[in-house]
């Protein structure tokens, strides 16, 4: 049996989190999500990883590199924590997920209207700071950790069944996270990490016409975003983008896929 680590970096997502139907505090980790997944799936694989997750809720690829976060106190923040794990651990097995974007420009998404100026900040600061977070990452690992980025579904895709100028908002959400996804793997393939195809397996670009129980006919792409989400179910557990159970099944299958074959037997 191979032994080793999982370091899981990155947001709320990286953490399982779903919501609580609380009011004001509608937000919880679980340890049921992608990471957990993968976990016991490696475990049926003859792989046993313990999981390190150290992720913050509202982490930006920003943040990771030059502001900090509130889960952390400065000059702690994730990526040094993320560094000194992975130095400790040098000589270790290991797996590490990035889990990093989303937040850079879910605000500009979580709107009525997309803001345009947002995106463009929220893009630019992808482009310019993922490849440095990357690097250093890579920088601490020892040779036997294997590294895999995530890229994202559109879970504003539910802005779809409200029908009238909200499918052109819808619309301009998928153009939005298309390119957050384009700038997130180009900057994965460049630091030579592996990429696990979460669009993909959103089908986030499908638009092909399906039935979504309760609600008739609709593009593929927003009953998977329903399917796989929290986005379009009523109050009080929704609308939340997080992904559900089954949308962390999802995830972790992506990333699975992305596993070395070793791992995979």
């Amino acid at each position: 049996m191979t032994s080793g680590f999982y370091l899981d970096v990155g947001a709320s997502a990286s953490l399982g989190f779903q919501p609580t139907g609380i009011p004001k505090h509608n937000g919880h980790r679980t340890d049921t999500g992608y990471a957990n997944d993968v976990v016991s799936y490696l475990a049926t694989k003859g792989v046993d990883l313990q999981l390190r997750q150290i992720g913050c809720p509202g982490e930006t690829v920003e943040s990771m590199l030059l502001s900090g976060d509130h889960c952390y106190t400065l000059p702690q923040r994730q990526l040094l924590a993320a560094e000194q794990f992975l130095k400790a651990n040098y000589n270790a097995t290991g797996l590490v997920t990035i889990d990093l974007g989303f937040n850079d420009v879910r605000p500009c998404l979580n709107t009525a209207v997309v803001d345009e100026a947002c995106v463009t900040a929220g893009l630019a600061s992808v482009s310019r700071d993922l490849t440095p977070v990357l690097t250093a990452l890579k920088a601490a690992a020892g040779p036997n950790v294997h590294f895999i980025g995530l890229d994202y579904g559109d879970p504003f895709l539910n802005k779809f069944l409200q029908g009238g100028v909200h499918v052109a908002v819808a619309t301009r959400t998928l153009q939005v996270m298309s390119a957050l996804d384009a700038e997130l793997v180009h900057g994965f393939q460049t630091s030579h990490i592996p990429v696990a195809n979460v669009a993909g397996a959103f089908q986030l670009d499908n638009r092909n016409p399906t039935e979504l129980k309760g609600v008739g006919v609709v593009p593929l792409n927003v009953a998977r975003t329903c399917e796989l989400t929290w986005n379009c179910t009523g109050y009080p557990f929704g609308p939340d983008d997080h992904p559900n159970n089954k949308g962390y099944g999802v995830i972790a299958s992506a990333i699975e896929s992305a596993l070395p074959p070793a791992w995979r037997g």
